[in-house]
C-alpha cells in the first residue's frame, strides 16, 4: 500500500475517532465502531494503532497541541500582563467550548476518562499544565513590572486558576459570556495597579478644608 494511502486511512481513523469520542465518551466507543465509521476493517485499525487507549491518547495529543498553540498565540498578541491573563480566560470560549472532548478532559468529566489519564497528567505536557504555567508566568512578569498588585492576595496563582475552573464548569450555561465578562472585570479590579490621578486634587482639597477649620483672625 502506498504511503499516501496509509496516511489517509490513518487520518480518517483519527478524525472519526475524535467525533465518536466527543459524542459518546471513551467507554461507549469500540474499535469496531471506529473502523466502521472510517470505512475500514478492524484489522486495518490494528495496523496503525496498538489499541483503543493508545488511539485515544493520540487524539488527545493532537487536540492539546492545538490548544497550547492557540493559548500561546492569544497571549503573544497582547502586551500588558493583565490583557495577556484575560486572553487565557477568553481561550475558554474561543477554543475549548467548541470541543466537547477537550472540555470533558479538562473538567474531569468521567465520561471522557480513560486508563492512561493519570500517567498522561504526570507527563506534565498537557493543555491543563500549559495553562497553569502560562498563568504563573504572566503573574510573575506582572508583579516584577509592578503592573499587577499581587501582594493583596495570599495565593494569586491559585485564585486565578480557581476562577478559570469555575468558568470551565459553567461552559454549558447559556449565560457563559456574561460570567466570563464578570470574571474578567473581577480580575481587572482585583489585580490591576492604578495611578492615583486625583492625588493632587485630593491634597488641595484637604488643605482647603484644613484652612477653613482655622479660627478667623480678629481685626484690631
Amino acid at each position: 500500500m502506498r504511503p499516501a494511502v496509509r496516511g489517509e486511512r490513518r487520518q480518517a481513523l483519527l478524525k472519526i475517532g475524535a467525533e465518536l469520542f466527543s459524542r459518546q465518551g471513551y467507554k461507549d466507543v469500540s474499535i469496531a465502531d471506529i473502523a466502521r465509521g472510517a470505512g475500514v476493517g478492524t484489522g486495518s485499525f490494528s495496523t496503525y494503532f496498538a489499541g483503543k487507549e493508545a488511539f485515544y491518547g493520540e487524539i488527545l495529543d493532537g487536540l492539546e497541541e492545538q490548544g497550547r498553540g492557540e493559548v500561546d498565540r492569544l497571549v503573544a498578541s497582547f502586551g500588558s500582563p493583565l490583557n495577556r491573563l484575560k486572553a487565557v480566560y477568553r481561550f475558554t470560549t474561543l477554543g475549548i467550548r467548541r470541543n466537547r472532548l477537550l472540555l470533558g478532559v479538562l473538567t474531569g468529566d468521567k465520561k471522557y476518562a480513560f486508563p492512561g489519564l493519570a500517567a498522561r497528567r504526570e507527563r506534565g505536557d498537557t493543555l491543563r499544565s500549559h495553562i497553569e504555567d502560562t498563568m504563573g508566568r504572566i503573574l510573575e512578569d506582572g508583579g516584577r513590572a509592578l503592573e499587577l498588585r499581587l501582594g493583596v492576595f495570599r495565593n494569586p496563582r491559585r485564585l486565578t486558576l480557581a476562577l478559570f475552573d469555575a468558568i470551565l464548569l459553567q461552559m454549558e450555561s447559556e449565560k457563559i459570556e456574561e460570567l466570563l465578562d464578570d470574571a474578567l472585570q473581577l480580575l481587572e479590579r482585583g489585580l490591576a495597579r492604578r495611578l492615583r490621578l486625583r492625588a493632587g486634587r485630593e491634597r488641595r482639597e484637604q488643605r482647603r478644608q484644613g484652612f477653613s477649620k482655622q479660627p478667623p483672625t480678629r481685626r484690631k
